[in-house]
């Protein structure tokens, strides 16, 4: 059984190179070349392989150069890497993880790759070389990232934004992040957009230090992210470095990076309408549509008095019409009644006069007829 403690010795060995004073890893993680490595020796099929490397934010082992491969000679197991045959129909088709094509086949184990166990789709480092096997099989996984950078004061830095399908990006942006707060890098550093992606930092500053992440949006609406780890040498610094740095942090978040019009038009079309909203104007509760509908105020007492004198007098103004209107109301009543009762007297002595003259012709018509 191999002795991983052995290894992680050996690792640490041969990672120590000129670069230590660069470039740096995060603990557990050696630094080979200009990449970081970490190997787990707990066993797992490729894709389980492939996800615990995406879960440290890192990617599978990926030696495409003579420097990345003396690393698979040294450690000397058998490992997963980040290199499969899309085409299911022959072994000819390899592709890195990050989308690149395999371009040299001069690694390979004699006699592979052989697709003995069809389908052999994926591919492992072993002591001899690599050798294509099933991507159900179980291995140790290797994985793989960018290391960060320990520059000095004043140093020109460029972090690279190291991200697949770089042909198809819409959209690329930087953010910084330090003491849990991230904040999108503005104008003080060159590049960090889709025409320039790296970032360039001609004079670096110690409050330049933290963690940079490469945001990026392809055409197919994928995003990715690439990070980068940026440390300071920085000397005779103030007492309030805390302080001043949240103070950076905060206007620094204020930034609007440099977009078109019609991109700043696109993403603030939400907060426009909110504020066309807020400032729109009601015409009824203008001071001028109030002051045709009211009078305006006066709390002098000379004024106070004239203004209920007037009122008082319209008061008795309009009670006195309402009296002359109530009396020829009332007058009106009482001829209309008195009309009325007079025509039903004229009516009734009508009627009774009709009625005794019909009687007395009945009386008249009797007597006849008995003469």
């Amino acid at each position: 059984m191999f002795n991983y403690k052995i290894l992680g010795i050996l690792l640490l060995g041969i990672f120590s190179k000129s670069f230590s004073s660069i470039l740096t890893c995060s603990e557990g993680w050696n630094l080979h070349g200009s990449k970081c490595y970490k190997l787990d020796p707990e066993m797992r099929n490729f894709t389980n392989s492939n996800k615990f490397c995406e879960n440290l934010n890192a990617e599978m082992m990926m030696p495409k150069t003579a420097e990345e491969n003396s690393v698979l000679s040294e450690i000397g197991l058998w490992f997963w890497m980040g290199l499969i045959d899309h085409n299911k129909t022959t072994a000819l088709d390899w592709t890195w993880n990050d989308g690149s094509k395999l371009e040299s086949n001069d690694r390979w184990k004699s006699g592979e790759p052989d697709n003995k166990d069809s389908p052999e789709e994926c591919v492992i480092s072993c002591p001899t070389g690599w050798a294509d096997v099933p991507c159900t099989g179980i291995k140790t996984t290797v994985c793989q990232k960018k290391p960060g950078i320990i520059a000095d004061e004043d140093e020109s830095v460029t972090l690279t934004c190291d991200v697949k399908y770089e042909e198809n990006i819409t959209k690329l942006f930087w953010t910084r992040s330090m003491d849990d707060t991230s904040v999108i890098v503005s104008e003080y550093a060159k590049g960090g957009n889709v025409t320039l992606p790296s970032l360039v930092f001609e004079h670096v500053k110690w409050t330049d230090e933290g963690l940079y992440k490469c945001h990026v949006t392809t055409i197919s609406g994928l995003t990715l992210t690439d990070e980068t780890s940026l440390f300071i040498n920085a000397t005779n610094m103030c007492p309030c470095r805390c302080e001043y740095r949240r103070r950076l942090e905060h206007w620094g978040s204020k930034i609007i990076p440099n977009k078109s019009q019609e991109e700043l038009l696109k993403e603030l079309e939400s907060e426009l309408q909110k504020i066309k909203k807020e400032l729109a104007v009601n015409k009824t509760q203008l001071s001028s549509s109030i002051r045709r509908r009211t009078s305006a105020p006066d709390k002098r007492k000379s004024s106070e008095t004239m203004g209920l004198a007037g009122a008082a007098f319209i008061c008795i103004v309009v009670g006195l019409v309402v009296v002359a209107d109530l009396l020829s109301l009332v007058k009106f009543v009482k001829s209309t009644i008195t009309f009325w009762n007079s025509k039903k007297i004229g009516e009734k002595a009508k009627d009774k006069k009709r009625k005794i003259f019909d009687i007395n012709k009945r009386k008249t018509q009797t007597s006849e007829s008995s003469a």
